[in-house]
């Protein structure tokens, strides 16, 4: 489960929120305080921050290059899920 930690007002909260509905990607959402952040997700964190299993994304670049990641394996991973076949980019089939 991916979970969004964010400040209850937060236009780059709200982005990031934004594209994981784009993708149709469930999250569960927890608000903090900057104050609280340090003990729950570590002194290095800001928010908002992304913990997908184990690991914690924060950081614009971070988060950025993140949901792209996210969105290339959804759009891989949907792409596989049926039984039609697909003219791949360079003209090859399945």
């Amino acid at each position: 489960m991916i979970t969004v930690f964010r400040e209850i007002q937060s236009q780059p909260a709200d982005i990031v929120e934004a594209e994981l509905r784009d993708m149709v990607i469930g999250f569960e959402r927890v608000t903090l305080t900057p104050e609280e952040v340090p003990a729950r997700l570590g002194a290095d964190v800001s928010l908002p921050a992304i913990q997908d299993g184990k690991r914690i994304i924060s950081g614009k670049e971070k988060l950025e290059s993140y949901l792209k990641e996210l969105a290339d394996f959804y759009h891989d991973w949907h792409m596989y899920q049926g039984d039609a076949c697909y003219v791949y980019d360079n003209g090859q089939s399945c």
